[in-house]
């Protein structure tokens, strides 16, 4: 054995073989140099062998001696783990009482009662407690003799450890504790043992996850474990540090079963390639509250499985109550993100239509999906510059055309009405999108929608063109009112002060506008709350041409205001000379008989210095048009006398 001893070596090894070992003789050995901690090539000082065969009293003289008991062989051996293994138990009783500390550590940390229960060596088990084991003693990984009954896979070892350690929620330099080890070893009885002896369940290693994140890589064979875990409650909403749940888990487990030269992490080499791991997401997910938590990324499972376009898994979780209108920071639904991202999303945009999203969804900024869509599109055309929490999302093909169509085919409401009581077209009639307003008009949009204020999308069109002062802008806007009036357009509706689309355009002095509009059927007689028509208003600038427009419409020559006063009484007394020719050769009567406001004809008194003008015209030649400007001249006087 010792072949590399001297020859005193060897004469060493004999004498301590020999039945009576001469103390002397070994001490001279010793003195001479001779190391009694040399190793032969197996890494065994010359105690494996004594205690082999049995040369205790050899033994007991080396200990005196200072010979080194916890030596380890090449394999990790000591002389007393040796021995155990090898059911020599005299030889282990004597080492035990003659000075072996039985909690000694190796090189690893590990006690010899670990090293034998980890390879479930029952007997040697038993024989050490007679000496007062360490059961809580750890290891240089954290770990106790608990991991390693457990290890082991031997019940009844587990069952008399859990009975004899101290703490059995200990956890290891991982951060788990044993039913983290139990929980793969498929054998159920183990880790029903730890539970009812109160292991905590819901401990969280290092990699923040708990002890589900282990129970579901053995798949199905795990599943009344996991009925066990649930009743238990389990936390099924833990998030780990990569940021994903246990269902996030499984799904990445399904991925490796198809991808499997892809596995890094060697925990996941014990997947089975033919196990049905979706089963587990469903048993988990059936109990769950957490299926809409929200990871460190700020998404949920369903968000991160559409984002990888696992139609599948979403499904599931969909069918597990997931929340398929769960909101981004800008409250916008996962349909509402995806639509926005353009044509490249349309597979997880007809996946979630498909499964119920609302296509209504408003964000909070107050817009909806449609609204967003066209703002958007306006954008991509070079028509307006998108607000900032858009910009992301503007790219020239979008499609974002073929979304608003989309959507609206799943019925959208096309009238969702804003907090100030505007539809759509309100963000739309400003614009050269005559294809995106047909649509909507196909679709049902109420085109004489009436905001707070009374404005409809018209007027609310005419209002915006008429202060536009760039040519070509002003060119654009006529083309656009020309074509929205196409469509079935009131402009009989009134707004909060009683004036009409009509009423605006007159006061705007704009006869392109008043043109336009005139193509449309119209009821001229409307008042607005001072009691005027809209050709009353012809009175501010003087337009002849806007009133010959509109009497040639059918307008009213003779009604009067509220203040009992008519339009040829106005434009007369504001020096109006072609407008009040116009009405009088349209026949407007030269006397207004209706009882008259004394205010008004105050005012209309202190003017009355420019009905004169009248009577001096010298560039008329029409006699009777003197006349009948004399004529109302003389009966203008005589009604503001009256109404005085």
């Amino acid at each position: 054995m010792l072949s590399y001893f001297k020859a005193d070596s060897e004469s060493l090894l004999k004498e301590l073989l020999s039945d009576s070992v001469n103390e002397n003789k070994v001490k001279s050995y010793i003195n001479k140099g001779i190391d009694i901690n040399a190793i032969d090539d197996r890494g065994k000082t010359i105690l494996f062998q004594l205690a082999f065969k049995k040369k205790f009293n050899s033994i007991k003289l080396l200990i005196k001696l200072g010979v080194d008991l916890y030596k380890e062989d090449n394999t990790g051996a000591t002389v007393l783990s040796n021995a155990c293994e090898k059911y020599d138990f005299e030889a282990a009783k004597f080492l035990l009482q003659n000075g072996y500390d039985i909690n000694s550590k190796n090189s690893k940390g590990r006690t010899a009662l670990q090293e034998l229960v980890r390879v479930a060596n029952i007997k040697a088990y038993s024989f050490l407690q007679d000496f007062n084991p360490d059961f809580d003693s750890v290891d240089n990984s954290g770990k106790t003799v608990l991991f390693d009954a457990i290890l082991s896979k031997n019940l009844e070892l587990v069952e008399d450890v859990v009975k004899k350690i101290k703490d059995i929620n200990v956890v290891d330099n991982n951060g788990q504790n044993a039913l983290f080890y139990s929980v793969l070893q498929e054998n159920l009885r183990i880790s029903l043992v730890l539970m009812a002896k109160g292991i905590n369940i819901n401990a969280i290693d290092k990699n923040g996850q708990n002890v589900l994140y282990n129970a579901v890589l053995l798949g199905h064979r795990n599943k009344i474990l996991l009925n066990h875990l649930i009743d238990r409650r389990i936390d099924l909403g833990v998030v780990d540090n990569r940021g994903m749940s246990i269902v996030d888990e499984i799904f990445y487990i399904t991925t490796l079963q198809k991808h499997d030269k892809d596995i890094t992490d060697k925990k996941y080499l014990i997947i089975n390639q033919n196990d049905n791991y979706i089963s587990l997401a469903e048993q988990v997910l059936g109990f769950s509250s957490s299926v809409n938590s929200i990871g460190k990324d700020g998404k949920t499972t369903l968000q991160k499985e559409l984002e990888k376009k696992n139609f599948a898994f979403a499904e599931i979780l969909i069918k597990n109550k997931a929340d398929i209108e769960v909101l981004d920071e800008d409250g916008r639904s996962i349909l509402h993100q995806e639509i926005l991202k353009g044509f490249s999303s349309r597979r997880v945009v007809d996946f979630l239509l498909v499964n119920g999203a609302n296509v209504n969804q408003v964000d909070n900024y107050g817009k909806s999906i449609l609204e967003n869509l066209i703002e958007l599109y306006l954008a991509s055309t070079g028509q307006k510059t998108p607000e900032k929490q858009l910009e992301k999302y503007v790219k020239e093909n979008g499609d974002f055309d073929f979304y608003i169509k989309k959507i609206l085919a799943q019925g959208v409401n096309v009238n969702l009405k804003k907090a100030n009581g505007r539809n759509i077209l309100y963000e739309l009639v400003n614009y050269s999108c005559e294809p995106i307003i047909n649509t909507l008009v196909e679709y049902g949009v109420d085109v004489n929608c009436v905001d707070e204020n009374g404005i409809t999308p018209i007027a609310y069109m005419v209002e915006e063109g008429l202060k536009l002062i760039n040519p070509k802008e002003q060119a654009e806007f006529l083309k656009n009112l020309q074509l929205f009036l196409k469509y079935k357009v009131s402009l009989d509706i009134q707004d909060k002060d009683g004036k009409t689309v009509i009423h605006k355009a007159v006061i705007a002095d704009n006869l392109q506008v008043v043109e336009k509009l005139m193509i449309k059927k119209a009821n001229l007689d409307i008042k607005d709350n001072h009691g005027r028509t809209a050709l009353h208003h012809t009175q501010w600038k003087g337009n002849y041409e806007i009133a010959r427009w509109l009497i040639s419409a059918g307008a009213n020559l003779n009604e009067t205001d509220n203040s009992g006063f008519n339009i040829l009484n106005y434009a007369a007394i504001l020096g109006h000379i072609r407008l009040v020719i116009t009405l009088i050769s349209s026949g407007a009567l030269l006397y207004n008989k209706h009882q008259k406001n004394k205010k008004i004809a105050q005012f209309f008194k202190s003017k009355e210095r420019i009905l004169d003008k009248y009577l001096e015209a010298t560039n008329i030649s029409d006699d009777n048009m003197r006349n009948a400007l004399s004529e109302l001249v003389m009966n203008f006087r005589k009604e503001i006398n009256e109404a005085l």
